[in-house]
């Protein structure tokens, strides 16, 4: 059975499953070059189609999680959230405005995908379903996830009028997700964070990360007050304060909130606002485990909050939690995986006593092969230095160009589905200078405030991160921080926070043989027991998808040699 799945806003997407298996994934920003590109993924979708060498004739269902609508089962939080506010003209009226800005925009995205379905898909043959927005979220982490049984934890601005939902999990139960709790899009930790973001100068939707990086250098305890002014958490529940202090969007900002932000340093409201989200997320799944007698569960995570890595690791040390996943691409670009396995475990019939049906996702690699995609590059190929290796000689050679100091643009089979390069759209460079953090942040212009993230052997891990363990996933895709061995940091300070923490990628020789390769030998050629792997791209800019861009990179300096790898060959280029 094969099933496209489809998500139409935010960074839009497009997946293929087929008999159980994400088989291809891709944005639309990697083909039309647009950071977060949100219009219909009719590029992506073409992607999918075309790796796996089959036409729209050929799928059997589309599956779609943008905007279902209002699920009838939610009319009870609003009910309660209005009845909170009913003596509070102003409350009620941000009320308002929240669901007819949700109905307006959401009118606009489903309009879009039906006028796709009604032009392209046969609906006498083929069959179309639609999902809630976190449902689909939830199924995006759980049901690829390693994990038979469990619970989920979603998170994000909002979506199909919901903004946070917890939902219990069990693989075999005829009802395999069952819904726990539930806030609507007014009581958002998304917005609560994002308006933190650009109230601190930053963009909403895009720079959260800076933010997160910026509170490790400061002090959180004065600022906390002025956070739980626009939300808490008590009993279970998200309370908004809705009013000057806190609003379901981005924007704007009343004099009052604008005010009071300024008696604080950025470095100190970054701290609180970070130290009150993962307080926030902590005690309220806390209070719903607490509730379910749950301990030693396995925890499934996706929607966009859980980008937040330091929010994944305090979850990680919750003394309930024994083991997590954060679906990689954890944002709404991860809603056609969701949505992809939700039509694939209902179209199967009951689930209990029988085999997995959706199979783990274990790798990213899910994007386009490195290729041309014009001809323009592919034609000037002799105005660059050329150097080709067979494979077996292409990782020691890689090396030596590390030993040189070269600022390596790294493009290694097939791309990354979300938004962490993971070894085959990255930049490599070496973890032993600290000014790095400066002066390849300059090159990229970038300002970021969090460290370039590690990438290391799973065979040493133990001896990087402290109370390593080699069954921790979130390792595998850079979703979660860990605490630092003192060893590690000093050897590798360019990858270390001033919190004495890193965002790693682990890697074996299966997940990515050239990467791991590299690694071995750069373990005996330096002291140091990782590289950097950051994104291949400069600011605001997707991360590079084709041979064509990376050859944009090398022209324009970002990169002082090009690496192309194949499992057959490799070419290194730079500029003459």
């Amino acid at each position: 059975m094969k099933l496209l799945g489809i998500c139409n806003d935010e960074t839009a997407s497009a997946c293929l499953m087929v008999n159980g298996e994400i088989v291809s994934a891709a944005s639309e920003e990697r083909f039309t070059r647009i950071k977060f590109d949100n219009s219909f993924p009719l590029n992506a979708i073409k992607f999918c189609l075309d790796y796996f060498n089959i036409t729209l004739s050929d799928i059997d269902v589309v599956a779609y999680a943008w905007a279902k609508g209002f699920d009838p089962n939610l009319l009870q939080n609003y009910l309660s959230l209005g009845a909170q506010y009913v003596n509070d003209e102003d409350a009620l009226a941000i009320l308002y405005d929240r669901i007819k800005w949700e109905i307006d925009k959401d009118r606009q995205n489903r309009k879009e995908f039906d006028q796709w379905v009604s032009e392209n898909i046969d609906e006498n043959n083929q069959r179309v379903m639609d999902f809630y927005h976190h449902e689909a979220h939830a199924a995006s982490a759980a049901l690829v996830s390693p994990f038979d049984a469990g619970y989920v934890f979603t998170s994000d601005g909002r979506g199909d009028f919901e903004a946070t939902t917890i939902y219990k999990f069990d693989r075999d139960s005829s009802q395999q997700l069952k819904k726990l709790f539930s806030s609507t899009s007014s009581e958002s930790f998304g917005y609560y964070y994002g308006r933190i973001t650009g109230l601190l100068g930053f963009k909403p939707m895009r720079h959260e990360g800076k933010v997160t990086g910026l509170a490790a250098y400061g002090d959180s305890r004065e600022a906390l007050t002025l956070c739980k002014k626009m939300m808490e958490v008590i009993d279970g529940q998200i309370v908004p304060y809705l009013g000057d202090y806190y609003r379901p969007f981005f924007a704007p900002y009343s004099e009052v909130l604008e005010s009071e932000i300024t008696k604080f340093s950025k470095e100190d409201m970054a701290a609180a606002a970070q130290d009150h989200l993962e307080a926030m997320m902590t005690s309220l799944l806390a209070f719903y485990l607490a509730k379910e007698n749950a301990a030693d569960i396995n925890l499934m995570c996706a929607g966009g909050v859980f980008s937040n890595v330091k929010v994944t690791q305090r979850l990680k040390e919750m003394p309930s939690v024994t083991n997590v996943y954060v679906q990689p691409q954890m944002g709404d670009g991860g809603l056609c995986i969701g949505a992809c396995a939700l039509a694939n475990e209902s179209l199967s019939g009951p689930s209990a006593n029988r085999k997995r049906l959706t199979k783990e996702l274990q790798t990213m690699y899910l994007g386009p092969n490195a290729q041309f995609r014009e001809r323009t590059f592919q034609n000037r190929i002799n105005d660059f230095n050329c150097t080709s290796y067979v494979y077996a000689d292409a990782a020691p050679a890689f090396v030596q160009s590390l030993k040189y100091g070269r600022v390596v643009g790294l493009i290694n089979g097939r791309m990354e589905f979300g938004p962490r390069a993971l070894g085959n759209r990255s930049i490599i460079v070496v973890t032993s200078d600290k000014s790095i953090n400066d002066w390849l942040n300059e090159r990229l212009s970038r300002n970021e405030f969090m460290p370039f993230a590690p990438v290391l052997r799973a065979e040493i891990a133990d001896k990087c991160i402290k109370n390593y363990k080699a069954e921790d996933v979130t390792l595998n895709f850079m979703t979660s921080t860990v605490d630092c061995t003192d060893e590690f940091e000093k050897d590798n300070p360019a990858v270390v926070h001033v919190d004495h923490t890193a965002r790693p990628q682990i890697v074996t020789k299966m997940s990515n043989e050239f990467i791991w390769n590299v690694l071995k030998l750069w373990e005996t050629e330096s002291l140091e027991t990782s590289l950097v792997n950051t994104s291949f791209n400069v600011h605001e800019e997707p991360i590079v998808c084709d041979v064509d861009e990376g050859f944009i990179s090398l022209e324009n300096g970002i990169v002082d040699e090009l690496w192309v790898v194949s499992s057959n060959d490799a070419h290194c280029f730079s500029v003459k």
